[in-house]
């Protein structure tokens, strides 16, 4: 069963040369289980830059995150702290190439929502490196 849900989403990011960037946003979405992975589905909107984007986020039972954007854009993240992965990212201009290093997942998720929390470095096609600390606090909207 899907559960609409808030999300109140805050991010910072920054790199060795300029000042933090911080993001703060609520928004709904739908939560729901399938198989052995809580997921989070939800619309960018006009404050993220990304109108027109959906964002997916699975999190295993496991402790892996993945994070999927379809739309104009289009790319697919996963995190498991310790690791480095390396993707694609397909935007209308062509692709990007997109190295990422994950040094935080945490998460908590029920039914009636939890939190998932994210600390990562992404390089895109081998240029600055921007370090991002994302939190995403998700709670069950009454029905």
């Amino acid at each position: 069963m899907q559960e609409n849900v808030l999300l109140k989403i805050e991010g910072r990011q920054w790199s060795e040369e300029g000042d933090p960037e911080e993001i703060r946003l609520m928004t709904e979405g739908r939560l729901f289980r399938r198989d052995s992975a809580w997921i989070v589905i939800y619309e960018e909107s006009e404050a993220t830059g990304m109108e027109g984007i959906q964002t997916t986020l699975m999190v295993d039972d496991d402790g892996t995150v993945s994070l999927s954007r379809s739309g104009a854009q289009r790319l697919d993240l996963s995190f498991t702290a310790g690791t480095r992965h390396i993707t694609r990212m397909e935007m209308p201009f062509g692709h990007l190439d997109v190295e990422l290093y994950t040094s935080l997942v945490k998460s908590q998720l029920t039914e009636d929502g939890g939190y998932i929390q994210l600390g990562y470095s992404i390089d895109l096609n081998r240029h600055e490196r921007m370090n991002t600390r994302l939190n995403v606090q998700i709670r069950r909207l009454p029905a």
